[in-house]
């Protein structure tokens, strides 16, 4: 991919809202390619994650995604028109083995990119590999929406129990960890960061999230990998109380084989 070349010339800062939210483990498969959410280990295991210093909270029958939701300012390549600011939003599945490697080094799968930005999602698609769409994004102070996709709101009476809440830490362990997406090819991705504000906590957030349009999938068969889950409507999107932290990076991209790592 172009990305090898580009990547390590792609910097910015992102002001933005990370939301870790659980969802059913099956239905976290079908967020993944077959090759991975086929997999009986596609997730890693506490001891093994321990290994890399990540505690994780484990949830019975389910499975964390993470969703990154702001702006990027000034964000891009320095040559003349290449550098932008936009709304982004995302949504992956952190702490994977990837299928192609015998070691247990954590990958973030990126499963779907939302942009702003039409220039933004083409080079997300075709320079960069990811799942992308160009769709009308809306950002307060207290909430983002990447409209038909997922909306993150305050929300005062929002209740997530402490034993689920996420360091921040944790949070930048997935922002700075290697990724992959749907067409990366043989290329790993990470980005180096450093802190322009510190982290802050937004203990009360509500998540809604349309599950057919990230998965690809039908709302009966959404309903159906989700049967028994709270909240969960006919239309298949689902509603989640959820707790986070507004962040703010300046990041540069690093592009490796995945055959060194």
């Amino acid at each position: 991919m172009l990305a090898s070349w580009i990547g390590p010339h792609i910097t910015g800062q992102y002001d933005l809202t990370f939301v870790p939210v659980a969802l059913p483990t099956a239905l976290v498969r079908a967020l993944l390619p077959a090759e991975w959410g086929q997999r009986d280990d596609a997730f890693l295991t506490a001891e093994e994650l321990a290994g890399y210093g990540v505690d994780l909270p484990v949830l019975e029958g389910k499975q964390w995604v993470c969703i990154e939701a702001g702006k990027q300012l000034n964000s891009g390549v320095s040559v003349p028109l290449g550098r932008r600011s936009f709304l982004e939003a995302k949504l992956e599945v952190p702490f994977l083995r990837h299928p192609e490697k015998r070691n247990n080094l954590p990958f973030t799968f990126k499963q779907t990119m939302l942009f702003s930005s039409r220039l933004i999602q083409f080079s997300a698609a075709h320079l960069t590999g990811l799942r992308s769409h160009h769709v009308v994004c809306i950002m307060t102070e207290d909430s983002f929406e990447a409209m038909d996709f997922m909306k993150v709101t305050v929300n005062g009476e929002a209740a997530v129990p402490e034993g689920q809440r996420w360091t921040d830490d944790l949070a930048r362990k997935v922002m700075t960890g290697w990724w992959v997406g749907e067409n990366t090819g043989h290329a790993a991705t990470k980005f180096v960061m450093s802190t322009v504000a510190p982290p802050h906590p937004r203990p009360q957030l509500t998540v809604r999230l349309n599950l057919p349009a990230l998965t690809q999938l039908s709302a009966d068969k959404v309903k159906e990998l989700c049967f028994g889950t709270p909240n969960l409507e006919e239309n298949g999107w689902i509603e989640l109380d959820a707790a986070g932290f507004a962040m703010s990076e300046q990041t540069k991209m690093e592009v490796v084989s995945l055959a060194s790592l």
